[in-house]
């Protein structure tokens, strides 16, 4: 028996490239929208967080108004206390001056009568 060689056919099974990378970019493209969906909301989130800022930032305007008016206040009086500071200094000089006067009256009395009764 001689011996048989067998004969052995390669198959080559030949692919298109095409399909594979239509497939590849297929997928990509589908992923390219799921992140710019994702980003939509992104935004979306980062829009509300901005309006939620300029609301406090309003907010802290309006106290910031509000201390201004209160300084001013407070200044007001501020000046009134430091004018009636004033009046009861003005009235304590013009105390010590007649405080003085008198001092010097009742010494000048207590002379005039140590002298009509002792001389």
């Amino acid at each position: 028996m001689p011996q048989e060689t067998e004969k052995k056919e390669e198959i080559l099974y030949r692919a298109d490239p095409f399909t594979f990378v239509f497939r590849e970019l297929d997928l990509l493209h589908a992923q390219v929208r799921e992140i710019k969906g994702e980003l939509a909301i992104i935004n979306k989130r980062f829009d509300d967080v901005n309006k939620r800022f300029d609301d406090v930032n309003k907010r802290f305007d309006d106290v910031n108004r509000r201390f201004d008016d209160v300084n001013r206040r407070f200044d007001d009086v501020n000046k009134r206390f430091d004018d009636v500071n004033k009046r009861f200094d003005d009235i304590n000089k013009r105390i010590d001056r007649l405080y003085l006067f008198v001092i010097i009256n009742l010494i000048g009395i207590v002379a005039f009568l140590i002298k009509a009764f002792f001389f």
